[in-house]
């Protein structure tokens, strides 16, 4: 069954402080080393320090995330939830009082940035991970095809949730269109004395906030750190045979990984056909011990510009 053969690793981390994430990354690169366990030790190393720049790349995308966030969206969000609190113990005057700061704060972001559509008050990380083979994960996609076409859905489902192997970041918003209309419509409700009605219409007002993701796939990441060390091989002068072999060893991992992330869909096809392409061009450039600078320059520049657009690409 290829539904068992996959696995797939969910965590989600509510609270992104760097240290918690950090937890969670050393938690992933002892697992991640484990199911290389069979592997010698210097490949188990190699796949730590692989994975511990995908935690440091983590951070980085937490960080540039966490900058979108905006204070006054936050405080708006909190004076919400302490209306409804105030609603529960018939508090009409604190409550219109936390209303009214809502408006006050959403107002003035709207006056800072008039074009604003959605004002962030959270961002977090989810990070889905694969432990499989290629061959693995091309006969999961193709069961998951033929259930698929024989209108066997949820099983079909339960594959597809399976493949993928990515970091998303994950960011909540208040919609800045309707959320300032709808708390001053409430606050004609608690007015009006209409405090349960004023308090059910609150809660559907939460439900409005909108949840973004970015997608960073994780293939790609490993492929990028694989061809920086490959990279520094080929910079080298008179590499020894042991170097020749740990190149060609680190442009077939980044090959490899490119190869799943096509497998599990981030992308374009012919994005992946010039990847490869890049990479034949190097092991070309480098045979026979030729090394030299800036090889690799036209293949960063590829990844870095594949990587964004699947980033910028906005999953809701």
């Amino acid at each position: 069954d290829s539904g068992k053969i996959l696995k797939k690793r969910r965590i989600h981390m509510k609270n992104i402080r760097t240290c918690f994430i950090t937890l969670i990354s050393t938690t992933l690169l002892v697992l991640y080393a484990l199911t290389a366990s069979a592997k010698p030790a210097s490949n188990i190393n190699k796949t730590v320090r692989l994975n511990q720049k995908i935690a440091e790349k983590k951070h980085l995308a937490t960080d540039k995330s966490r900058e979108t966030i905006i204070k006054e969206a936050v405080m708006a969000l909190t004076e919400t939830k302490k209306a409804i609190d105030y609603l529960d113990k018939k508090d009409k005057q604190k409550a219109l009082d936390s209303l009214a700061m809502v408006v006050g704060k959403l107002d003035l972001i709207l006056a800072r940035q008039p074009g604003l559509a959605l004002a962030p008050v959270d961002v977090h990380l989810e990070t889905y991970d694969i432990y499989a083979s290629i061959s693995e994960i091309k006969k999961a996609v193709k069961k998951s095809k033929i259930l698929l076409d024989e209108g066997n859905v949820q099983a079909a489902r339960e594959i597809l949730s399976s493949l993928a192997s990515e970091i998303d970041v994950v960011i909540t918003s208040l919609p800045l269109a309707t959320y300032p209309q709808a708390i001053k419509k409430i606050a004609k409700l608690v007015d009006k004395g209409k405090l349960q009605e004023a308090k059910y219409a609150l809660y559907d007002l939460l439900n409005t906030l909108v949840i973004t993701r970015h997608v960073i796939p994780l293939p790609i990441l490993r492929a990028e750190e694989l061809l920086k060390q490959a990279e520094k091989l080929t910079e080298k002068k008179d590499r020894s045979n042991k170097d020749n072999k740990e190149l060609n060893t680190l442009l077939s991992q980044a090959k490899k990984q490119l190869q799943m992330a096509e497998i599990l869909g981030y992308g374009d096809k012919k994005d992946y056909e010039e990847f490869y392409l890049q990479i034949s061009k190097i092991e070309k450039q480098t045979k026979h011990n030729k090394y030299g600078k800036g090889f690799f320059d036209e293949l960063k520049e590829s990844l870095t510009k594949f990587k964004n657009k699947i980033f910028n690409k906005k999953l809701n």
